[in-house]
């Protein structure tokens, strides 16, 4: 098995819909990243079909950073400099205060990763490169809030032809590729100045035009265990 590039870094997400933290290691387990959208947020402002927030609370959110402690707390640093647990009444006081006084906010904890579709996200830098290209300026890889970022020694959207194959992470972790990732607006928004940067439209154009709208793939955990960051990446029959 011949390697195909590297680990680049894990991205986890202890809250869904705040940004999220770089561990050097993770666990991978059946279910997901472990402590991976641990936590979500239900806003009574949520218009029908849509999970958890609004759109205009979820970009609020990405100002929000969560952070996994080595005792499973979670705590959560907010945009303006203070630091509170995730289950703190302060936090929900924060959030009527900074992001909406009219509507209620209802923590939500679940065992499993509150992911949207698949268990696990992975997107390649040179894919990203590649976009970047096509909108004409750089371009945030947390954008795509995938779990795993790599850096391949191939060309932009390889990961696509994985579909249906398994890919072997460090010595032992293997993920099987499921299918490509349709992207949604959350893409448009920067996530380091989530407030301040106007949402960049020509991203989800650049993906319509060019790439069926998708970027990135989803993937399910085969066989659990810790990966590290530069692990090597192998394809496995």
């Amino acid at each position: 098995m011949l390697s195909i590039g590297h680990l680049a870094s894990i991205v986890r997400y202890p809250v869904k819909s705040m940004a999220g933290e770089l561990p050097k290691q993770a666990l991978l387990k059946p279910s997901g990243l472990e402590g991976d959208r641990l936590y979500a947020f239900q806003s009574s402002n949520a218009p029908p079909g849509m999970l958890l927030l609004s759109g205009k609370e979820r970009r609020t959110m990405l100002g929000y950073r969560a952070s996994l402690a080595e005792d499973h707390v979670v705590n959560v640093a907010t945009p303006t400099g203070e630091t509170y647990s995730i289950d703190s009444p302060q936090l929900l006081e924060y959030f009527r205060t900074h992001i909406s006084r009219t509507e209620q906010f209802q923590l939500i904890r679940s065992e499993v990763p509150q992911t949207d579709v698949r268990p696990l996200s992975l997107v390649s830098r040179q894919t990203i490169t590649q976009i970047s290209s096509e909108v004409g300026r750089s371009i945030h890889e947390h954008r795509f809030r995938a779990n795993l970022i790599l850096d391949l020694d191939a060309r932009p959207f390889a990961e696509d032809e994985w579909i249906g194959k398994r890919l072997c992470i460090g010595k032992s972790v293997i993920v099987q590729i499921s299918d490509r990732i349709p992207r949604c607006r959350v893409v448009t928004h920067d996530p380091v100045n989530p407030d301040f940067e106007e949402p960049l439209f020509g991203i989800m154009k650049t993906l319509d035009r060019f790439h069926q709208g998708k970027a990135g793939v989803y993937a399910k955990i085969i066989q659990p265990g810790t990966v590290f960051v530069n692990d090597e990446l192998r394809i496995v029959k």
